[in-house]
Order: C-alpha cells, then sequence, then structure tokens
C-alpha cells in the first residue's frame, strides 16, 4: 500500500474537515498517480470529496451500518482494508486515524511537502522523525500561487 499526502510544515493535512492547500500540481500528480487503482479512505475523507473521482475505485472504511454510497466498496474495519490492501494497488489518502492504523501497513509514501504552516487539527506522523522510515526522494522546489512545495518519496525500511 502506498501512501499519498500533503502536509504542511508541520505535517498537517488538514483543519476542519477540509485539505489545508489544494495545489494544481499537487491535484494533478494525485491523479495521474492513483488513475486506475484503489483509493482506501476514512469515511471523513470521503465526505470531503467533490463526488466520485473517475477512473478510480472508491474503498472506504466505515463502521456506520447505515453507510453504503453509489460506486463505493465499504469496508467496516481495519481488517478488512488491510485484506483489501493485500490484494490491489491501492493508495492510501486519508484521513488522520486511517493514516495512524495503517502506517505500518504501507510499503512506500508520497509526501508533498509545502514551504508554509497553517492551522490544522489533522496530522499525518513526521516520516522524517520515525526509524522505520527514509526519505529516498526529494524534488526541486516548485511554486504556485505564492505557495513552495516539493515531491518526497519514503520508503518504510523493514
Amino acid at each position: 500500500m502506498t501512501l499519498i499526502a500533503a502536509v504542511d510544515q508541520n505535517w498537517g493535512i488538514g483543519h476542519r474537515g477540509a485539505p489545508l492547500f489544494r495545489i494544481p500540481a499537487d491535484l494533478a500528480r494525485f491523479k495521474a498517480l492513483t488513475m486506475g487503482r484503489a483509493l482506501l479512505m476514512g469515511r471523513k475523507t470521503f465526505d470531503c470529496l467533490p463526488g466520485l473521482l473517475p477512473g478510480r475505485a472508491h474503498d472506504v472504511i466505515s463502521r456506520d451500518p447505515d453507510f453504503s454510497p453509489p460506486g463505493v466498496t465499504v469496508l467496516r474495519d481495519l481488517g478488512q482494508a488491510r485484506e483489501f490492501a493485500r490484494t490491489h494497488e491501492t493508495f492510501l489518502i486519508g484521513g488522520e486515524e486511517i493514516y495512524a492504523a495503517l502506517l505500518d501497513d504501507c510499503a512506500r509514501a508520497l509526501v508533498t511537502k509545502i514551504d508554509a504552516a497553517r492551522e490544522a487539527d489533522a496530522i499525518l506522523p513526521n516520516l522524517d522523525a520515525l526509524p522505520h522510515w527514509a526519505l529516498t526522494c526529494e524534488g526541486p522546489w516548485r511554486e504556485s500561487g505564492g505557495l513552495r512545495f516539493r515531491f518526497c518519496e519514503y520508503v518504510r525500511k523493514d
């Protein structure tokens, strides 16, 4: 499984159920990388999407027995999510609780680092501080809308 996220300088990913940033180049990269693949997410992340993202399977972890939107595969617990990810090329797209619960199941992480700090109430664990993760690729700084950002790739060491 591959984790994919955009983070601020403090590894913040969201505030009040919305992403901290919308950078067109990052969104285009997300689309290119995930097209034709499965997206695994929590219900709150699914709720903040503009709708079903074309060309991708939507797999949502939710314990709510009434949650069953059309076009979505609902996984009722983390065990089902792990089993699904073993048999499908899967991108883990959030949110905070799902990232934390499934981080050890990911083999790599594609992180867009944004050179800014915003108020965040959802945080991704800082991969630079975790001993089981190694930064293997760090792209050049780019700019969009006055924000500097770079694409980074991490791999799990064990």
